[in-house]
């Protein structure tokens, strides 16, 4: 009986206090988030552009099915050869290393083809949907300073058609100044305040976004001071990359690497110029609102 009332007395004191916002930390084993090993997995992470997410038949099999439909004569299967044919063919290749070749591409095909003739129901979407939200959170946990993760999970959480675990404006909003506030607390790396930049263009697009509600949450006087920690991005990654290529670091990155971070500053500049004719338009808008 003592025992049975000892357990109900914890059960009863543990419940606030696992409630306590002192206790409320993000799990991180090993320390492996936001640390250099986590920088290095968050980049490993990263799948070339030709990765394939297929969730029906292969394009190329299909075209041939609808091309065979329209005209089946010219997509008839040819003739088997006669039997006194040469075992040559004529670009030199035996019938063995053919027919190997076609083991191997059966093989690559294999791996992307579709065995159901079912269509994939909304419920498997949705899973497939939820796999590639948890990698992208989890690589933006290992590294939130990594442009692509961090543009990739905000686009998954904001979109509703392509996340499902969609978050409100300020959440996203919440998300961003998170990435903007780590990237900016780097000082030997050029590359997280550009990605702190990017959230801060994110930022403003929320809160244009939001301007089209009937209640808006984001006043012109919050998109300027976003606009402004834009510009402050933006100078942060330059001051970095001139600190960082006088002192030869530049030759730590591939030629490739380099051109993207250029890209990127240039995608990001081009935001901020597009940005800031709407924040003079909605502070005009709100002038004249007072004036009345």
């Amino acid at each position: 009986m003592l025992i049975v009332l000892g357990a109900l007395a914890m059960a009863m004191a543990a419940r606030p206090l696992a409630r306590h916002d002192a206790l409320d930390f993000p799990v991180n084993p090993l320390g492996i988030h936001r640390s250099p090993y986590g920088e290095v997995l968050a980049m490993a992470m990263q799948e070339p552009v030709d990765t394939l997410w297929n969730q029906g038949q292969v394009a190329r099999l299909a075209r041939q099915v609808v091309d065979s439909r329209n005209s089946p004569e010219e997509h008839a299967p040819a003739p088997d050869p006669p039997a006194d044919a040469p075992l040559c063919t004529p670009t030199g290749e035996s019938p063995w290393n053919q027919r190997f070749r076609a083991f191997l591409e059966s093989l690559d095909e294999a791996s992307t083809a579709r065995t159901n003739a079912v269509p994939s129901s909304p419920a498997h979407d949705r899973h497939i949907r939820r796999q590639v939200e948890n990698k992208l959170r989890f690589a933006y946990r290992l590294d939130p300073a990594h442009y692509g993760n961090y543009n990739s999970y905000h686009f998954f959480l904001t979109e509703p058609q392509m996340g499902t675990r969609r978050i409100l404006t300020p959440a996203a909003a919440e998300l961003a100044r998170e990435t903007i506030e780590y990237g900016l607390a780097e000082t030997h790396d050029p590359r997280p305040a550009l990605t702190a930049a990017a959230a801060a263009t994110n930022i403003l697009h929320l809160m244009f976004a939001d301007q089209r509600s009937e209640n808006p949450h984001f006043t012109p006087a919050q998109m300027r001071e976003t606009l402004d920690l834009l510009d402050h991005c933006i100078a942060r990654h330059l001051a970095i990359h001139a600190e960082w290529t006088a002192a030869g670091h530049d030759h730590l990155l591939s030629p490739m690497r380099i051109l993207e971070m250029e890209e990127r500053l240039s995608f990001v500049r081009r935001i901020r110029d597009a940005a800031e004719p709407a924040v003079e338009r909605f502070e005009r808008e709100m002038a004249a609102q007072n004036s009345k």
